[in-house]
């Protein structure tokens, strides 16, 4: 995008980044949040009257021409994705969330999101009670009619609703069992940070072992509670954090390896038992492959453990005997003589 001249026919009356978000959103026929506007600014890319203006509280007076060097701060406008239907019916739609796509809308407004996607599909209202990361794929379920809206919400809040995830973590240095639970509290601090901490709120995670590799593990994680960030925070405060999750020490990879696979619940309306599912990614199988499978082992085992006092020899060492060093006969030096006076 080439640079860009604007000329500032009046008194703005309101900071420089809010003035050259609206200008800009009529300039180039799209949302331009303030957000943005303000980083271009701080970051030097704007020029008022000809001098680089870096504060985007400063009022534009009538007169010099504000000058846009480059657009590389704003984001281009991705494609809107292929919204994919895994059940609907007049009250509720389950769909596919692909990984990168944010659950609901952001300060870019030309970014998608699932929600509007959902509405852009049925014409009306999308009501959502269970929000996926941004990172995370699977099966996410929208109420579309008030009514269903209400009882979703009850269900979710008195934990009616039985939720299944997998995730690919890195394998711990201690063997976990094929199940386990993980009920430490988990903490939001007002910054949005969070960790496990014993004064936060009680938080559990069912966890079954699906595959071992030799460097990391398949999971099924349930969580039983819904805190944020939840999965991600038990794992990795167990020293297991999911492959592409860099903010709480997982390695790289090409995505965030947790996904939502299934929810079951009672339909809000019919009251029938509802079951939706999302086919495991291709990635999940593909990152696996390249990890060595060990043998599998018996539930409640894990690799093998060796105690003080209990050790066994090592690997290689001689058994003791004639051929041990304490076996061994203690050879006199040549000559007969023992050792001679100490000088």
């Amino acid at each position: 995008m080439k640079p860009l001249s604007i000329v500032v026919r009046e008194d703005a009356m309101v900071p420089l980044d809010r003035w050259l978000a609206t200008e800009l959103s009529r300039a180039l026929g799209r949302k331009v949040p303030r957000a943005l506007a303000r980083k271009a600014i701080v970051g030097g890319v704007v020029s008022v009257g000809g001098r680089i203006a870096r504060d985007p509280g400063v009022i534009p007076r009538r007169g010099p021409s504000v000058f846009v060097r480059h657009f590389d701060w704003l984001p281009a406008i991705e494609p809107a994705p292929a919204l994919r239907v895994l059940y609907e019916d007049d009250a509720v739609i389950a769909v596919d969330k692909p990984a990168g796509l944010p659950t609901h809308g952001n300060m870019d407004a030309d970014r998608p999101s699932l929600v509007g996607l959902v509405e852009q599909h049925t014409g009306g209202p999308a009501f959502v009670h269970h929000r996926l990361d941004a990172g995370t794929s699977g099966v996410v379920l929208f109420a579309k009619v008030p009514e269903a809206n209400a009882a979703l919400a009850r269900a979710f809040a008195e934990r009616e609703v039985d939720k299944t995830y997998v995730a690919l973590v890195v394998r711990p240095p201690v063997d976990w069992p094929s199940e386990m639970t993980i009920d430490t509290p988990i903490l939001v601090s007002d910054r949005g940070l969070v960790r496990v901490d014993r004064g936060g709120i009680p938080s559990e995670t069912r966890l079954r072992v699906l595959d071992r590799r030799t460097d990391r593990l398949l999971l099924e994680a349930k969580p039983v509670t819904g805190r944020k960030h939840q999965i991600r925070v038990h794992l990795a405060s167990l020293g297991a954090p999911i492959l592409g999750d860099a903010r709480y020490g997982g390695p790289p990879a090409e995505r965030l390896m947790l996904h939502a696979e299934r929810i079951e619940l009672n339909h809000p309306l019919t009251g029938r038992r509802l079951v939706v599912s999302s086919p495991r990614p291709a990635e999940f199988e593909a990152r696996a492959a390249l990890s060595r499978s060990t043998r599998p082992r018996p539930p409640g085992t894990g690799r093998r453990e060796v105690t003080a006092g209990a050790r066994g020899p090592r690997p290689g060492a001689l058994p003791r005997g004639k051929d041990s060093r304490k076996g061994k006969a203690r050879r006199k030096p040549a000559g007969g003589g023992g050792r001679g006076p100490r000088r």
